[in-house]
């Protein structure tokens, strides 16, 4: 190791520990904190540690990797089946009306590309279960038809994403072909890890028993699920599917076996926030110095984060006929209008496939970053603490608050 990417290191390190209580001194997510920093690094670090091939962004991708893969941990299919379908099917009209409002608006009469336009359509419920948590509603019936509502407009998102990933490096024709390809063998590789999973939990289950435990010295839970997460994303890189959905896919494995493993969920998690994520987002910021080119991408910044906002005032109407109060009604529509991860994820996977040019990539960036200041500082506002909410709250209690208010 070079003393260059030995101080590379320290300075990362050092802005991944102060990102976050910044972030809680100024009210933002440290994420964006994150972002910033590593932008203003970007002015003094050399160019050859932040090239697409220098350690940075080697770094930044396996962070990015980690990310996507708690972001699969999030979909707990077997769940989802089991909530009210009303969620899901509003998930996905959701999606539905923020595209259409996005290709309309960016694309039409702004005249932007495709995933500006898909950009637009982005909601993820990464920003929102913080919230969520620090205002004491996680497992509340509210914060549950937030989530199911946000997720299933993020799963439509996601397959967009990567049919277009996709799509964009052939003709329709070969595009046909190989998306119905890659799908099948997707989903065929799927079931064969599930099913061999399975078999082994059920005739080895000590071994998969360790994974549950809290204080193991081998860290058997953690090998493994690392293990499964790069072969995985090996096999993406093999079928020629973006790695990003590799990992992604690799966490809905997981949590398909292994169901709700908080104990190495809650060791992964703690990894990977410490560590592998802040740098990620560092190493966004590091290779996205603001260029004065991006300036003229305003207008389109603008649009985006009104197509990001007013759609979603949708669910507000829905959350009111399911018994909530207008104020919380609009906690839930303003908590799913910071699509983060997924911003990022778009702007990431836009560059890779050569969708997107530096000016784009920064200027969705900054739009990312802009979302996730804006609209949980609205949400936080709006949002009463559960202490203060706990009898209006109660299901038994829903109707009459809502007549009440």
């Amino acid at each position: 190791m070079t003393f260059s990417v030995s101080v590379l290191l320290a300075v990362l390190a050092v802005a991944a520990f102060t990102g976050p209580l910044i972030g809680e001194i100024v009210g933002v997510p440290g994420a964006v904190v994150e972002l910033v920093i590593g932008i203003a690094l970007a002015f003094v670090v050399p160019k050859s540690l932040t090239a697409s091939d220098g350690v940075a962004a080697t770094l930044g991708e396996m962070g990015f990797l980690i990310l996507m893969f708690l972001v699969g941990l999030e979909f707990d299919f077997r769940q989802i089946w089991r909530a009210s379908r009303s969620n899901l099917v509003f998930g996905a009209g959701l999606f539905a009306i923020s595209l259409g409002a996005s290709e309309l608006l960016i694309g039409h009469l702004a005249g932007a590309s495709t995933m500006w336009v898909l950009a637009g359509a982005a909601t993820s419920v990464g920003v929102t279960v913080p919230i969520l948590h620090v205002h004491g509603w996680m497992g509340e019936p509210f914060a549950n038809d937030v989530l199911m509502v946000g997720s299933g407009a993020e799963i439509f998102f996601l397959v967009a994403l990567n049919a277009i990933s996709v799509a964009s490096r052939h003709d329709s024709l070969a595009t046909t072909v190989l998306l119905g390809s890659r799908t099948i063998l997707l989903i065929g590789f799927v079931l064969v890890a599930l099913s061999l999973l399975s078999r082994a939990r059920r005739r080895a289950p000590h071994h998969f028993h360790r994974w549950f435990l809290r204080n193991d010295p081998v860290e058997v839970g953690l090998r493994g699920t690392f293990a499964l997460l790069f072969v995985v994303v090996a096999f993406a890189g093999l079928d020629h599917i973006p790695t990003v959905l590799g990992a992604l896919l690799a966490g809905v494995i997981f949590r398909a076996v292994m169901g709700n493993a908080k104990a190495i969920t809650t060791r992964l998690t703690s990894l990977a926030n410490s560590f592998f994520i802040p740098l990620f987002f560092l190493t966004v910021g590091l290779q996205t110095p603001l260029r004065s080119d991006v300036v003229g991408l305003i207008p389109i910044i603008a649009v985006v984060l009104v197509v990001i906002s007013v759609p979603r005032l949708v669910v507000a109407p829905y959350l009111r006929r399911r018994g909530y109060s207008w104020r919380l009604a609009l906690a839930g529509s303003t908590a799913l209008m910071a699509p983060l991860t997924l911003l990022i994820a778009t702007a990431e996977i836009g560059r890779t496939n050569g969708l997107l040019g530096p000016r784009n990539y920064g200027a969705l960036v900054v739009t990312a970053a802009l979302s996730a200041i804006i609209f949980p500082v609205i949400t936080k506002r709006l949002l009463p603490y559960r202490a203060a909410e706990s009898a209006k709250s109660s299901p038994a209690n829903r109707d009459r608050v809502a007549s009440d208010e």
